[in-house]
């Protein structure tokens, strides 16, 4: 369906006089006969001569050449060839030129495997992407000192890649990103962070890990020690989601502290502060499933293999199905901190089954709770 669509936007500007080509992951994951997900496509056409020939297209990228193409609700990036000038920051080119050939275009991308461009049945290979994908090997386009120094992601990408593909890593790529690993401490921890989690949920994240320490690249990112990442790769649980695997970070040794300096959300951080301590549990007590939720009690199932017993099964699942609430405790007399207090305990006596859950008898309980508490 995709690749239809693809095509068809190909077929379009190639009938207005231009050249097209889909390009980057999408190829790669097509050779290797893999869902693309998304698709991008590379054009000799500039951003404003795609837009009069679609009639949904949406102006996402124009200084860089990029518009994005809806057909039947599916989108597609469309960007003119370009080619990018050095990288001063190195994370973005200092300046961008459109127009050029696709060899240009393709030339300026990371690893030989993202580096093809595919229409029909032409496959445009220049720098060996489909041997690579035999040989399932990550390599670098051209020189890797040249690519990691214009953008020191890379280096991450690298092992992201090897995770999600369980390829190994080209020997002159891997002697680069230990050269210059140091340069890591010039990209944003958002993305740092983003690549980590998308290594984390590869099924080939162990090798990928395990050649990440190799080159030393974690002593440049904050709190991930050598003891972090060893306790990481031995882990024996796995994330299926980005939102689990700081938990996997945290019961690893990882610093809850360190979380905010790779600006995780406060849910990310709740989260990993909530299964961390829970991942090695043989069994639940009501208590610690009550503090979870439905999607946090799944996912540590499905982390660790275990079938916990749903929170179903609990007298209660949340605190508003007391059959009491604030309005009654003030009713009773108690104040903020006491009604607080007073909700807290017969919560408690609900859970664990000590209490029945009827207002009566509730209410009742709370006022010898108050009656004790005078004494």
């Amino acid at each position: 369906m995709m690749r239809d669509l693809a095509e068809r936007i190909i077929l379009t500007i190639e009938q207005a006089g231009g050249e097209a080509y889909i390009v980057g992951g999408a190829v790669r994951d097509l050779l290797l006969g893999r869902d693309p997900g998304d698709i991008d496509l590379a054009t000799s056409l500039f951003p404003e001569e795609v837009s009069r020939l679609f009639e949904n297209v949406i102006p996402t990228g124009i200084d860089h050449g990029t518009v994005t193409v809806v057909l039947e609700h599916h989108p597609f990036e469309v960007t003119t060839f370009r080619s990018e000038s050095t990288y001063t920051d190195r994370r973005r080119p200092d300046t961008v030129s459109l127009g050029v050939s696709l060899e240009e275009d393709l030339m300026r991308r990371d690893f030989t495997i993202n580096a093809m461009a595919l229409k029909r049945d032409r496959l445009v290979d220049l720098f060996g992407g489909q041997d690579d994908l035999q040989r399932k090997l990550v390599r670098t386009v051209g020189d890797p000192y040249e690519r990691f120094s214009e953008d020191a992601l890379r280096m991450l990408r690298a092992f992201r890649f090897m995770s999600q593909l369980g390829f190994a890593l080209e020997s002159d790529t891997e002697r680069a990103i230990v050269r210059l690993k140091e340069s890591i401490d010039h990209v944003a921890m958002e993305r740092i962070a983003i690549e980590m989690e998308k290594l984390m949920v590869g099924e080939g994240r162990i090798d990928a890990l395990t050649a990440l320490r190799r080159t030393g690249i974690n002593e440049e990112l904050a709190g991930l020690t050598d003891d972090v990442l060893l306790r990481l790769i031995d882990c024996k649980y796995a994330a299926k989601t980005k939102h689990e695997v700081w938990a996997l970070f945290v019961h690893s040794g990882f610093e809850v502290s360190e979380l905010r300096r790779w600006k995780r959300s406060n849910a990310q951080v709740l989260r990993a502060k909530k299964l961390a301590p829970l991942l090695d549990k043989e069994s639940l007590s009501a208590s610690e499933r009550y503090a979870l939720t439905d999607e946090e009690l799944a996912a540590l199932n499905e982390m660790t293999g275990r079938s916990h017993p749903s929170r179903d099964e609990l007298p209660i699942r949340h605190r508003r199905e007391l059959a009491v609430d604030g309005k009654d405790m003030k009713a009773l007399g108690l104040m903020k901190e006491e009604i607080k207090e007073a909700l807290a305990y017969v919560e408690e006596g609900v859970l664990h089954s000590r209490l029945k859950n009827e207002r009566d008898i509730l209410l009742k309980e709370v006022l010898l709770w108050k009656e004790r508490r005078k004494n």
